[in-house]
């Protein structure tokens, strides 16, 4: 990144990069048994990590290099390929299915999740259309019924993949960018009743009632839906003040799913304790604080959205993540953001937080 006229949020940059550094860390010491056993090499998941981060930390680069405003252009383009991509992974044989979710498409070998595509590309529409309609947004014709179209197609193809915390944190990133661009209130307040009514009807017509009653009491099913909820409260609990020590944690010998992605920060209580686990809560906290300080900053109307967008996208899945590993919300498959393993998630989100540092040293720009 260029020094100088241009000077982006620096604590931003450094909040992220201290994420991706304990995550690479925490990737590697999760994974490094389950490696072993699958694939015969103890680093196969923490070389692909150093190779996603590393591809991420180029996309940073090249997004605040392009910079957002040449994208208030492209926006609804690439929300458009996006949504065909999404389609895709249900309609075509190149959908690929892993954990009984299809949402993985492989073209020609290479495999990504279109989902995580689609935050950034809702972010980018829905932000392109409020900065041209900002002066009607108070209306239903022009503000309100054409967002809740937006926001319902991207999260029903999202959630026909099996993935319903994606679509939740894309419905409730784009419910905040419609509440602060002035979507009226009474519009909102029916959309919360309805979609609080359809998820209801979702989780009682399918097995997704067992984990909401797991979650309520997981030591009622402990070897069943309750067991992935215990595993990770255990795991933390253990890990007490200071932790058991970097790579000493037990629970990743097989007693605790998905350790090095949906529940990476189980992991890294266990061994680096309460501070350690604190340090990163602290980090996303400061990044929502200094993401949404820009949003605030930005004279331009599209890129406060940006902003505001990418912050209440990343910050909402990670409070959704560190939710599930704390108990506080039902199990769900989510990852830490710059901390889980997962290619496209991290690149995804290195790639919107260049967005978001192109912003920073545009601000007070008229």
């Amino acid at each position: 990144m260029k020094l100088g006229a241009r000077k982006p949020d620096w604590y931003i940059f450094c909040v992220v990069a201290a994420l991706v550094g304990i995550g690479i860390i925490m990737v590697f010491s999760s994974s490094q048994y389950f490696a072993q056993y699958e694939y015969d090499n103890v680093y196969h998941f923490l070389k692909k990590q150093l190779l996603h981060a590393a591809i991420g930390f180029i996309g940073m680069f090249c997004a605040y290099q392009f910079g957002y405003k040449k994208l208030r252009y492209l926006s609804y383009p690439i929300f458009a390929v996006v949504l065909v991509l999404l389609a895709a992974v249900l309609l075509t044989s190149a959908g690929d299915e892993a954990g009984g979710a299809e949402r993985w498409l492989n073209l020609g070998g290479f495999r990504f999740q279109p989902s995580e595509l689609s935050k950034l590309a809702a972010v980018l529409a829905v932000s392109k259309y409020i900065s041209i309609n900002y002066r009607r947004m108070d209306t239903g014709k022009y503000g309100f019924w054409p967002l809740l179209a937006l926001m319902g197609v991207t999260c029903g193809l999202v959630f026909k993949q099996n993935d319903l915390s994606t679509a939740a944190v894309i419905a409730g990133t784009l419910f905040i960018m419609m509440f602060v661009g002035g979507v009226q209130l009474r519009y909102l307040f029916g959309t919360m009743i309805a979609g609080a009514a359809a998820v209801l009807a979702i989780i009682l017509g399918t097995f997704r009632i067992a984990r909401i009653s797991a979650w309520l009491d997981p030591w009622s099913d402990p070897q069943g839906y309750g067991f992935q909820a215990i595993q990770s409260l255990l795991a933390i609990g253990s890990g007490g003040l200071t932790g058991v020590g970097l790579g000493a944690g037990g629970s990743k010998w097989y007693y605790l799913p998905e350790r090095h992605t949906d529940f990476i920060f189980s992991v890294l209580c266990e061994e680096l304790g309460f501070l350690g686990g604190l340090i990163v809560i602290a980090l996303f906290a400061i990044f929502v604080w200094r993401g949404l300080v820009v949003a605030v900053k930005c004279e331009d109307t599209f890129g406060a959205m940006v902003a505001l967008g990418i912050t209440t996208m990343i910050g909402l899945q990670a409070f959704l993540n560190l939710g599930v590993a704390t108990g506080l919300v039902p199990v769900t498959g989510i990852t830490l953001p710059f901390v889980s393993y997962g290619g496209t998630s991290l690149v995804m989100s290195l790639t919107s937080v260049g967005l978001l540092l192109d912003i920073s040293s545009k601000t007070g720009e008229k």
